[in-house]
């Protein structure tokens, strides 16, 4: 139908098919409350003012709010199938996003992307698939597949794309390697998304040569302000182990705060229950100082201009009428969420269902993990005098580098009085029997091994452990299994929770998968660990972009000198 047709609805002279009476409109262009009735026709958004209906909902003062947008993130970390995550975060108010398949693409490839594309467009939210740019993610790197330029052109051709996902090779793109840019040239006038950490001065200025328009790695005011200052929007994320919200809210001001938006980046299903997804968010900014309607605006407007997403993100007519109905801006609570004028979520429960049974089911996406024979001496430490030790940060997946030397002769055992752990990388993807060792501070196991299916961003099996046994026996359950999280000790397996989709996901309810992991994480802290999160920061121990030293099933990686490193120092 064409909006002439709406004309008289809009004039007052027909009625529409639903109106909001009595609401709280808010105005996220002018940051301010419309107190006034607001009608809706044909999925879209008619406007406020005396208004008449077919159907009429007396709202009684609460407030009606532009559904939520998600700029950035990678559904796999949710760890649960993608109609499951929606049943979880569309009562959230989450109505839509923009997502970066590239843990299913670096294990299934072109076939991992469309059966994403697949499932998510048969939801009721604005499902943005981009075609990840890096896959592997880096050359140094050994994923399952390989998405090149002209892979992307076929997959382009095929299906509806949004763009191009995060540009992880900043180094490839600012020495200029045809590899990548030609990947750019191709989606030039489509949205390119940007993955540049502590990038800056010249460095910058070249990487946004390549049209690459926003971030999400940004972690100070200083950077942020350098960025927006050249043009880029700044995704400031808040998921499970990266959590740059506080710290990047002095960056943010009158002047400037259109070039903010929000992003989850990697969520992991306890914190989606537990605290929600940009609701969580827009709560915490609020919480930090604020202003309710700037912080609605950041997860709003500013996000679907950011991302040149058209009649979304605001309360305006001729917008999608993709609504949330809010009992007030204090606590936030999302009564009731509309998707088109169409009521698809009430009181934190979806309205709407997907039998994912009736998708195809393909063998390299659900039988992903193919490894060759591994032996306990692939795990044993070669002897030496000087260690190069990667060096976890609280709460960032940036790591440090030292080095550790024994003070007497060569002992294994004794890393672990030093906080110190064995880490490998056995890759999993072509049985190569590659298997990258290392050392890593920070971790804090004291007893066993912990295996996993997830390691960013190529997904080769990823183990952490005080023992070469408990570490082979970890690994090997993993092979069994198809993919998941194995916790190890004393020779026995202790529990694992098997995610059979690509190594990533699982097929199970949220509900279950948060309370497996909750009693994995458990067990991890009964073994001496004690970070937040050590499964999602376990997994980004093993992504070769981001600095200092990261593990690959070639050994230990060294970001900001792009070179392979040894283990033995001296």
């Amino acid at each position: 139908m064409s909006n002439k047709a709406l004309l008289p609805i809009a004039l007052g002279k027909e009625k529409a098919d639903l109106v909001f009476k009595n609401g709280k409109i808010i105005d996220v262009f002018n940051e301010q409350v419309i107190e006034d009735d607001l009608a809706i026709s044909n999925g879209l958004i008619i406007g406020f003012g005396k208004y008449e209906g077919k159907d009429e909902v007396d709202l009684e003062g609460k407030f009606i709010s532009p559904g939520f947008i998600d700029a950035h993130l990678h559904l796999e970390s949710a760890m649960v199938t993608i109609e499951e995550f929606a049943k979880t975060v569309i009562p959230l108010g989450t109505l839509t996003l923009v997502a970066d398949p590239h843990e299913i693409a670096n294990v299934a490839g072109e076939v991992g992307i469309k059966y994403f594309l697949t499932i998510g467009n048969n939801l009721p939210w604005n499902f943005n698939l981009m075609i990840p740019s890096c896959v592997p993610v880096t050359p140094f790197d050994k994923s399952g597949s390989v998405l090149n330029a002209e892979k992307i052109k076929e997959l382009m051709a095929e299906g509806s794309f949004f763009g191009l996902g995060e540009v992880m090779d900043y180094e490839g793109v600012i020495t200029g390697q045809d590899y990548i840019w030609d990947k750019i040239e191709l989606m030039k006038n489509y949205f390119i998304d940007g993955h540049a950490p502590k990038l800056e001065g010249k460095f910058l200025n070249a990487y946004l040569l390549a049209g690459i328009m926003a971030d999400h790695e940004t972690t100070s005011p200083y950077e942020a302000l350098e960025k927006v200052s050249k043009g880029m929007y700044i995704m400031v994320r808040e998921g499970s182990v990266t959590r740059d919200l506080q710290s990047l809210l002095p960056a943010i001001n009158d002047k400037n705060n259109s070039s903010f938006l929000f992003a989850t980046d990697d969520k992991h299903p306890e914190d989606l229950l537990s605290e929600g997804h940009i609701n969580f968010m827009i709560k915490k900014a609020i919480n930090l100082g604020m202003e309710p309607l700037r912080a609605i605006k950041l997860a709003t407007i500013n996000a679907a201009r950011s991302l040149g997403l058209h009649r979304l993100g605001g309360i305006a007519p001729g917008y999608k009428a993709d609504l949330l109905i809010i009992d007030n801006l204090d606590d936030l609570n999302v009564l009731q969420v509309y998707k088109g004028g169409r009521k698809v979520a009430e009181n934190g429960k979806a309205l709407f269902q997907i039998d994912s049974n009736n998708f195809e089911k393909p063998p390299s996406i659900f039988h992903s993990v193919n490894i060759a024979p591994i032996k306990e001496s692939d795990f044993n430490i070669p002897k030496g005098k000087t260690y190069r030790v990667i060096n976890m940060i609280h709460d960032q997946i940036i790591t440090g580098e030292e080095f550790f030397s024994f003070p007497e002769s060569f002992e294994e055992e004794r890393f672990i009085r030093y906080n110190i752990n064995k880490i490998a990388v056995v890759e999993r993807h072509k049985s190569t029997g590659n298997v990258g060792l290392g050392l890593i501070k920070g971790f804090g196991l004291e007893s066993g091994a912990i295996a996993s299916s997830i390691a960013h961003d190529s997904h080769n099996i990823i183990v952490i452990g005080t023992n070469s046994k408990d570490m082979k026996i970890a690994v090997d359950k993993i092979a069994e299994i198809q993919g998941g999280i194995v916790i190890a000790n004393n020779q026995n397996i202790v529990d694992f929770i098997n995610l059979p989709i690509g190594g990533l996901v699982s097929t199970d309810p949220i509900g279950k998968v948060s309370e497996k992991l909750q009693i994995l994480r458990k067990l991890a802290r009964d073994l001496g660990v004690k970070i937040n999160s050590p499964f999602m920061t376990l997994a980004f121990m093993g992504l070769p972009v981001v600095p200092k030293l990261k593990i690959t099933c070639d050994g230990i990686y060294d970001v900001e000198n792009h070179t392979f490193v040894s283990l033995v120092a001296n």
